[in-house]
């Protein structure tokens, strides 16, 4: 019995074609997120939407400790990492050192809450988040109505 072999067909010049085709693209799509992200940091309109998802966030943290449902809080932890960043990326485009290290502190804390699976380290973890809050709005918040805020 004869093995029959196939072969694929294309020369090495197509090969080299389709890979810097492949390259190019993805060297685009690298470029439009970072750039994507450098100008949706610079956003006070992103920026508002992010703070406010950080309060149903923490009491969605806050319920789901109160549960001991550790899943549940490495969720809206994991969310609330997310946010940070972005807020943090937000204030190194505006050179703001105070910002900078609140908006450090409640990522790194958020981080430390997902991971965490004991209620106590966990509440520890959520407060040290929270605290940065009031900080931050004090230096950076001015009101302009209710409800209404800009960012300085």
């Amino acid at each position: 019995m004869q093995r029959s072999t196939t072969h694929m067909k294309g020369s090495s010049a197509d090969n080299k074609i389709m890979f810097k085709t492949t390259k190019r693209a993805l060297l685009l799509l690298a470029g439009c997120t970072i750039f994507g992200g450098l100008g949706s940091a610079q956003d006070p309109a992103a920026y508002s939407g992010w703070m406010k998802a950080v309060n149903p966030s923490v009491r969605a943290a806050n319920a789901a400790i109160a549960a001991k449902d550790n899943a549940a809080v490495a969720t809206e932890a994991n969310k609330l990492a997310v946010v940070f960043d972005q807020v943090l990326g937000y204030w190194k485009s505006k050179g703001a050192d105070d910002a900078i290290k609140l908006a450090t502190t409640a990522r790194d804390a958020a981080k430390t809450l997902a991971a965490a699976t004991d209620s106590d380290a966990q509440t520890a973890s959520l407060k040290t988040l929270q605290g940065t809050c009031g900080q931050c709005h004090s230096a950076h918040r001015e009101s302009v109505g209710p409800g209404q805020f800009n960012i300085k």
